[in-house]
């Protein structure tokens, strides 16, 4: 292995992460119109993914361990009023794609990327104070 390098999909945090979803997270399927605008499909049909869920002063934080796509992402999502705002991420943490889904109406893709950032940022702060061994 001398001037190999081993390459890993997974950050430090982002395995711990999704060590903590697998341990304490329940088996649920959301439903398939908001992962499908962040390029996850399942023929239609709901998708499966292993949640979690907290909550403080600000609110109720939802993350989501996607494995459809044969690796495994993140889907952040937290409801702001009647919208829920939906983050994809790989797991090193980089923001890959931001949904809005009002209450009764249609997903959209989050084109004002400074305030996607930004909820994100806030999202990602929520679960890095909970991920074990920082």
């Amino acid at each position: 292995m001398v001037g190999q390098t081993k390459i890993t999909t997974l950050s430090p945090r982002g395995d711990r992460l999704v060590r903590l979803i697998q341990r304490t997270g329940n088996d649920n399927m959301m439903a398939p119109e908001a992962p499908a605008l962040m390029g996850i499909t399942n023929e239609g049909r709901d998708i499966p993914v292993r949640q979690l869920a907290g909550e403080n002063d600000s609110g109720r934080y939802v993350v989501s361990l996607v494995n459809i796509r044969k690796v495994h992402e993140f889907i952040f999502h937290r409801r702001q009023g009647d919208v829920l705002i939906l983050h994809l991420a790989d797991t090193a943490f980089v923001r890959l794609r931001s949904v809005r889904y009002p209450r009764n109406g249609k997903p959209s893709v989050i084109t004002d990327v400074a305030a996607a950032d930004a909820d994100y940022q806030q999202q990602l702060a929520f679960w890095f104070d909970r991920i074990p061994g920082r």
